[in-house]
């Protein structure tokens, strides 16, 4: 029987979804009408479901893998945090609860932020 392997590589198949997520969501701001209620809520839905699979994923760094590498390491410190997840969260779960015929303002808002976040050009 095969050795079991000391480590399994826990980092590249979550961190490439991360990776990929903000690439969609670089396309989907570049394609999304901020001053169309049905096309800036269907954006505000999609981000709030991605916010909470990148809260999710930090908590399970948080929780599961950063104490191991605490063990491993002295250096290793609170390397991950929340990193206004949360806080962005509930930006977007607000304005779906506020999304107005008149919220074209919001949306251009939200579209900078988006854009200054994720990096897009």
């Amino acid at each position: 029987m095969a050795p079991f392997p000391d480590e399994v590589d826990v980092f590249t198949g979550p961190h490439w979804r991360m990776k990929q997520l903000v690439g969609l969501y670089c396309e989907k701001l570049s394609q999304t009408n901020f001053s169309n209620n049905n096309d800036f809520r269907s954006f505000l839905q999609s981000l709030c479901a991605t916010f909470k699979e990148f809260k999710m994923h930090e908590q399970i760094e948080n929780e599961y893998i950063i104490g191991l590498l605490q063990q491993r390491s002295c250096n290793v410190y609170n390397v991950h945090s929340d990193n206004k997840l949360s806080e962005m969260l509930s930006l977007f779960e607000k304005g779906l609860r506020s999304v107005k015929s008149s919220s074209g303002c919001a949306g251009w808002r939200l579209y900078q932020n988006m854009a200054k976040m994720f990096k897009c050009s």
